[in-house]
């Protein structure tokens, strides 16, 4: 999936939701949920370029206003500065990862064939998206951060499914060794967004990542 597509996808919910025809038609003015919902997507999905062409440091506010096409008193009604913008796109980004990961539960016919699914779908989210996510990634590293909360929440929520998924092992799980194949994952992630790694060396990731944490979390059934 291109990072052309997975953009395409959200700006066509938010074109279905009413789009910029809403937006014009309420005017600068405007009140309700939906209009400051629809603003602040707006303003989110313009962002992303942005930020991936001129990265987080040289990007201003005025470049934000420029993209979005919005004025700086409707930019700052929604936004107190860029990173709330990419807060709001990284804290996005992780909501759908995690649905897509509830989602593969539902078709796995057992646990390793689940884990293997969501190793899967971790890579190919994160290389998917592509540059936004490394830049996230590296900014919601940084224990200062105010992207850092919403990793550790993600983290805490992938560790809850992996913990329900597999309850019914016969041995209790440590919770410290989930987060460590989760840090893993993330840390190989960043490394093959960094490097720009070919398509085939992200499949031999997803298998090696794969492997790793089956035999690590389901040991009894391996």
């Amino acid at each position: 999936m291109e990072v052309a597509g997975e953009l395409g996808a959200v700006r066509a919910v938010f074109e279905d939701l009413g789009g910029h025809d809403v937006l014009l038609r309420q005017g600068e003015g405007a009140e309700g949920p939906l209009v400051g919902h629809l603003q602040r997507t707006n303003i989110q999905l313009a962002a992303i370029p942005v930020f991936v062409r001129k990265g987080l440091a040289e990007t201003t506010v005025n470049d934000l206003l420029e993209a979005a096409k919005v004025s700086r008193r409707t930019f700052y009604k929604y936004f107190a500065n860029k990173i709330e913008v990419l807060e709001g796109i990284y804290r996005t980004s992780v909501l759908l990862l995690l649905s897509r990961f509830r989602e593969l539960e539902h078709g796995a016919g057992n646990a390793q064939a689940w884990l293997q699914r969501m190793v899967d779908c971790f890579f190919e989210y994160h290389l998917a998206v592509g540059p936004i996510i490394r830049l996230m990634q590296e900014e919601a590293l940084r224990a200062d951060s105010p992207l850092a909360p919403h990793r550790q929440r993600a983290h805490q929520e992938m560790v809850r499914l992996l913990r329900e998924r597999l309850e019914s092992q016969d041995e209790q799980q440590d919770p410290l060794l989930s987060h460590t194949l989760i840090w893993a994952m993330e840390a190989a992630s960043l490394d093959l967004l960094v490097r720009q790694a070919p398509r085939s060396e992200i499949e031999h990731a997803k298998q090696v990542l794969g492997a790793l944490v089956s035999s690590a979390l389901c040991l009894r059934s391996t």
